[in-house]
Formats: C-alpha cells, structure tokens, sequence
C-alpha cells in the first residue's frame, strides 16, 4: 500500500522523473500564456457590449478612437452621437434613427475610468446652456474650473454645494447613464425644446465631500467637509462638443 509520505509514483516503474519535470514546465509556460498581458484599455473593450458579445461596435470603436485633448485643465471630448439640432430630442421614439445614450455615456465612463482610476470621485453633469448661451460656454466651464464650484439653479436648495453621483462604472445605476437617462428620456425634460445637452461634467474628490440632506433621486446632496479646499477637490472637468 503506497502511503501519503512516499507517494504512488515510486512505486511505479514507468514514472520517469525527468519527464514530469518537462511536461510540469511545459505547464506553467502554457499557464503564463494564459495571462492576458493586454492594456487596460483594451481589456476593457471586452465590456462594452451590452448584449455580451465581446467584439465592440463600429460606433463603440469609432468613439474610442476619437482624440481627447487635454487644454488648460480641461478634458475636450468630440463625441459624434452627441451632436444633435436642439429642436428636437433624437433619445426617444422608435427606428433606426433613434440614438443610443448608451452610446454617449458608455463613452464617458471609460474616459472617467481611466483618467481616476485610483480615485473615488463624484460627478456633476451639467446642461450648460441653463445658465449661458454658446458663446458664454467657455467662461463657465474656465470658472468651474477655476473656484471648484458649480452652478446652482434658482430653484435649488443653497444648504449643499453640489449635487452628484459617487461614481461605480460598473454598476449601471451609478454611472453616467443616468444623468442621460433623465435629461433625454424622462418627464417632463423628454419634451423640453430647445433639447439641451449634458455637456460640461465636474469630477471630484469623494473624500472631501459629505453626504447631506437635499435630493433623493439618484443624485445626491453633497456639501465641502471642514478644512478642505473647493478647488483642490475638483480633479478635473470635461467639456463634450
């Protein structure tokens, strides 16, 4: 009876040792060629299906090969299915001319990804065009950057700073989808003409900020904590279009 000690191969007079040796290196080479060695951006890729298929689609690679430019602390995206006349809302309906602002948004959230990746960050998605025209688009987003505020509407409570989501791309519900979801999809702002867009985002510090009464959709109320600075906590902004 082999023991556990000794094990069953010493008693079998076919075990050639040198053998093994070479089919266990054999192994841990296919092994290492298991490991995918791809960058993050490409692994990514695997993910953007939202029917599982692991090939992206042509709009999906088309957009992820548009340029970002970084200017002035400030990220510019040109994403093409976001470039719409604003007489109308392109979001709804039914057809083949209907956009996707899962197109739009998953786009985004590989951006945020990647640029924060090491980072918990709020986001702020903001229509722009509520508090200036095209031509005052660029002093805001230049005084966001600059003071780390952003703006408030009239009607809005003033006891939070912001109002934002904690950023988790891969939970749907925590992404930018959902600021697209309600601005294009959703009453009463489905039927708002002009049809504006959510095109400035603010990117912070989760840390420097707290939770506070204020909103309970899926944005949420966050006020400065005590001894940080407005400026300091915003990572960065993005300016679409």
């Amino acid at each position: 009876m082999n023991s556990f000690e000794r094990g069953w191969h010493d008693n079998d007079p076919g075990y050639n040792p040198e053998s093994k040796e070479r089919e266990g290196a054999e192994q841990e080479r296919n092994r290492e060629n298991d490991i995918d060695l791809r960058l993050e951006s490409e692994l990514f890729k695997d993910h953007e299906r939202p029917d599982g298929d692991s090939n992206a689609t042509a709009d999906l690679a088309r957009l992820r090969d548009t340029l970002v430019e970084d200017q002035d602390g400030i990220l510019y995206l040109k994403i093409p299915e976001y470039d719409y006349d604003f007489a109308t809302n392109p979001f709804v309906g039914m057809g083949p001319q209907v956009r996707r602002t899962y197109a739009v948004s998953r786009y985004l959230d590989v951006v945020f990804l990647h640029r924060f990746m090491y980072h918990d960050i709020l986001v702020c998605g903001i229509r722009s065009r509520e508090f200036v025209d095209e031509k005052g688009r660029a002093s805001l987003v230049k005084h966001v950057r600059d003071t780390g505020g952003v703006p408030l509407r009239a009607g809005d409570v003033a006891d939070y700073d912001l109002l934002a989501l904690k950023f988790a791309p891969y939970v749907a519900s925590d992404t930018t989808a959902a600021w697209f979801a309600r601005y294009h999809k959703q009453e009463p702002y489905l039927h708002e003409r002009p049809h504006l867009p959510v095109d400035v985002w603010a990117i912070y510090d989760a840390g420097a900020y707290e939770r506070v009464d204020g909103q309970e959709d899926f944005r949420k109320a966050y006020q400065l904590k005590p001894g940080y600075n407005r400026r300091s906590s915003l990572l960065g902004i993005a300016q679409i279009n």
